[in-house]
């Protein structure tokens, strides 16, 4: 008899619905490896809490506590950056003093930066990832990014040959998950990882209960686009209010909230455009993805997005999606399952957005090309099942 199929240890600050991408994406892992039947245990921090037990069972997961220096690092901004190695340093003592290394394999799933020092304890097997991230803005637009992304930018690859030089989790993984293409592939190596042991694979995958919607049917002139996400700069959504300035009757709809809502609001006001943009606020995330056959496209034109799941999630239902060719949109779809803009400069940009939303609105059989092609690339690559499968692949048992 060979040897028994090792616990998997599943090791993430955050393991909730509520709180982003990389937390939804444990949760959904945790949720597969319990269908599948593999042995697992969570390794999260209080903070998700409430997620965690009323999901999983008493025997499933083991959480770290808050203690005095936990708080100054959440609480500072300048210490901040180091919350996530803290917290890898009181999983490593938990593993350590908890669980054999021959019954054990570790799987560090978030945060999915490839910078990130995961301090997995001697002895013990190990994954990570899938790991993105490190996207910064294109070049064009390099003049928006706020000082604390400047620094990251120009620290990057010093911050990856440093722990290069005083770590060497990344050269001990068994593999390392790359979802973030040739860009991570680059970072992970200055970091000493071994190119053998990098695995690409897609970063998210789609719910089963998307999958299950019907396609998308685009009949008649349909006006109407839809935009989301957190009101920030990276998003661009100040972009889509610039395009829709340049059309004559689109009308835009805008779920979320953040930072930039009230100057959003006033440029969408001084563009002359108010009458015909709806900023909707927070919406519940099954409304965002159940609203989608009311619109004609998906307005995505974020600036520094490492994947996109919520375009991965409009491909899948048939709604075209218009984006940039940058970063992680940029490698989910072909160009004739979306709508690409190069991101060449501002004004390109608008007038190019402006242009995709006109033809779209105005060509039916256009929109339904594009929602068939989507929703083809999507069931072939995107099916959460078969993305955690691939990633579940790795584990030497």
């Amino acid at each position: 008899m060979g040897e028994p199929v090792r616990t998997v240890l599943l090791i993430s600050p955050n393991v909730t619905d509520k709180m982003g991408g990389e937390a939804i994406k444990a949760l959904q892992f945790a949720l597969y490896l319990k269908k599948v039947g593999r042995r697992f245990k969570i390794i999260c921090h209080a903070r998700s809490a409430h997620a965690v037990e009323t999901t999983f069972e008493a025997d499933e997961y083991v959480m770290v506590h808050d203690n005095w220096f936990q708080l100054l690092l959440w609480y500072s901004v300048i210490l901040r950056p180091f919350l996530n190695l803290d917290f890898n340093r009181w999983a490593a003592g938990i593993i350590s003093r908890g669980f054999d290394p021959k019954a054990v394999i570790l799987h560090y799933i978030a945060p999915v930066s490839p910078v990130v020092v995961r301090l997995p304890p001697d002895g013990f097997d190990f994954v990570a990832g899938p790991m993105t991230g490190n996207i910064f803005y294109p070049p064009a637009f390099k003049h928006r990014m706020s000082a604390k992304d400047r620094i990251r930018e120009t620290l990057h690859v010093s911050l990856q040959k440093l722990s290069k030089a005083l770590f060497s989790e990344k050269k001990r993984a068994l593999a390392l998950l790359v979802s973030g293409y040739e860009r991570t592939r680059a970072s992970l190596l200055m970091a000493g990882a071994r190119e053998d042991r990098l695995v690409d694979v897609v970063d998210a995958g789609v719910s089963p209960d998307i999958s299950a919607h019907d396609r998308i049917r685009n009949e008649r002139r349909n006006n109407r686009f839809f935009c989301s996400g957190r009101m920030v700069d990276h998003k661009g959504i100040d972009l889509a209010l610039k395009a829709l300035a340049k059309t004559t009757d689109i009308q835009l709809d805008i779920s979320g909230d953040g930072e930039k809502r009230a100057e959003l609001e006033a440029l969408a006001t001084s563009l002359g455009v108010v009458d015909r943009v709806n900023f909707l606020g927070w919406l519940p995330y099954d409304d965002v993805v159940g609203g989608f056959k009311n619109y004609r496209a998906y307005v995505f034109p974020s600036l520094a997005e490492a994947n996109g799941i919520v375009m991965q999630e409009a491909m899948m239902i048939g709604l075209p999606v218009i984006t940039l060719r940058w970063g992680g949109p940029g490698a989910l779809s072909t160009d004739d399952g979306a709508v690409y803009v190069e991101p060449t400069d501002e004004a390109s940009v608008v007038a190019d957005i402006a242009a995709a939303m006109t033809d779209l609105a105005d060509n039916p059989n256009c929109a339904e090309a594009i929602s068939i092609k989507g929703r083809e690339l999507a069931e072939a690559r995107f099916k959460w099942d078969d993305v955690a499968a691939s990633w579940m692949a790795v584990y030497p048992d």
